[in-house]
């Protein structure tokens, strides 16, 4: 493991920071990084791949090298005033953009930007998306809308030709007749497929909406838990080059935890990513075989323990037989249910695990904290979505979304009640007999 020299303390380096710089390599999203002049200081593989650049030819260009050459006198202008004032930001969403490829190709593109604080240097992150296969497609809608409108055009004239025929004919008239409500059975026909081709329209751009809120509330994210643990480690590490006598030793062991600390943040949040991305690919399986509960409980309240606030307790009620589960899956489910007990509930408060048996076996996780409010209770299990009371208490929105993804696995419900204020319990069912799979 690689170590960092700080004056004459030796401490772990950032094994967080070098699981964040793969997430950062392997993203199907560019991404780069500016400093305050507008240089490049970091680009991803796709971010280079989009714009048609070696490793080697990015580093150190201004941006307005990838922007169309009569748009690139006012990016200079605009950047500055981003500069001065930085804040998360969709762009994009409305106007078309543009990049510029080094062959001096351009391709419609969608950048959400965000800020970093390194050292005294604010950092700008780029986060780019090539969306030319979704301009194409709806380019393709266009034009199967419009070819759709003239040949109804073109119906209803007919339609009406042969009305007009049809008034002025005796010979023949029963024939016509059905020939004409043949022609109207046709266009009417046509006008259910025009109305099933606008929905699908509808549908695509409510589609394309959902991904946008979701990207947004990624970048707002990981602007935030990413950069918070980053700024800790630089402070720190920055304070304990001070503490050079032996008698400051106190003050240094201080600062070695902040940053241990942090590094298990990153680790945490990078998890969180893993175990999301094997759910969502099929590749995460339940291996099901006996698992004592109780046991399991007892163990998971045993390692919550370190982390519990000040003075908190947390009490288990009630005895669980064996079931069929996955242990490691059960594991992670209760120990998320366990920690967001203890972090959305305050220092003295007792958070209890009751456990109730019936048709199924029933796991009560209990706490008198913060609670959630009414209105966004619909959301909770949804990737990223954190609840309007939380956001100034750590997290990436993620773990509730898991959750739900582990217990589906074990064939199993999670569901909750909360008052604002008052506290939350979540009630994890799960079967209590079923075969091995």
């Amino acid at each position: 493991m690689n170590k960092i020299k700080l004056g004459s303390q030796e401490i772990v380096s950032n094994e967080g920071l070098e699981l964040l710089k793969s997430l950062f390599e392997s993203s199907g999203e560019g991404i780069m990084l500016f400093n305050q002049e507008g240089e490049v200081v970091m680009a991803n593989p796709r971010a280079r791949e989009m714009f048609g650049y070696d490793e080697g030819e990015v580093l150190g260009q201004k941006v307005e090298k990838f922007v169309p050459r009569n748009s690139q006198k006012k990016h200079v202008e605009d950047r500055k005033k981003y500069i001065d004032h930085p804040e998360p930001r969709r762009m994009g969403v409305g106007r078309d953009l543009a990049g510029l490829r080094k062959d001096g190709t351009m391709f419609p593109l969608e950048i959400s930007l965000s800020y970093m604080q390194y050292g005294e240097e604010k950092l700008v992150v780029a986060f780019i998306t090539d969306i030319s296969v979704r301009k194409e497609n709806e380019k393709k809608l266009e034009e199967q809308r419009k070819k759709l409108e003239e040949y109804t055009s073109e119906l209803e004239q007919k339609v009406k030709a042969r009305t007009s025929e049809l008034e002025h004919m005796n010979l023949g008239l029963q024939s016509q007749i059905q020939e004409r409500k043949l022609a109207e059975e046709a266009l009417k026909q046509s006008l259910e497929d025009l109305k099933k081709a606008e929905q699908e329209i509808l549908k695509s751009l409510e589609k394309e909406k959902e991904l946008g809120e979701l990207k947004s509330r990624f970048v707002s994210m990981a602007s935030h838990e990413f950069r918070t643990p980053l700024t800790t480690v630089l402070s720190s590490a920055n304070l304990i080059a001070k503490y050079t006598e032996s008698d400051q030793q106190e003050a240094r062991e201080k600062h070695i935890n902040r940053i241990r600390k942090s590094v298990q943040n990153l680790t945490n949040i990078l998890n969180d990513f893993l175990s999301l991305e094997k759910l969502e690919s099929g590749a995460q399986k339940a291996s099901f075989h006996e698992v004592d509960v109780g046991g399991l409980l007892k163990e998971v309240i045993e390692e919550m323990s370190e982390n519990l606030k000040k003075d908190q307790k947390i009490i288990l009620n009630g005895e669980a037989p064996g079931i069929q589960a996955d242990d490691h899956i059960l594991k992670n489910i209760l120990f998320n249910l366990i920690s967001n007990a203890s972090k959305y509930s305050n220092e003295g408060d007792e958070i209890e695990v009751n456990i109730e048996l019936g048709n199924q076996l029933n796991v009560h996780i209990i706490d008198h904290g913060i609670g959630i409010p009414e209105t966004d209770q619909s959301k909770m299990f949804d990737r990223f979505f954190r609840a309007t009371n939380a956001t100034n208490i750590q997290g990436t929105g993620l773990g509730l979304n898991i959750v739900k993804k582990y217990t589906d696995l074990l064939n199993g419900q999670i569901s909750f009640k909360s008052s604002e204020g008052e506290g939350s319990t979540f009630t994890l069912s799960l079967p209590l007999h079923q075969f091995p799979q």
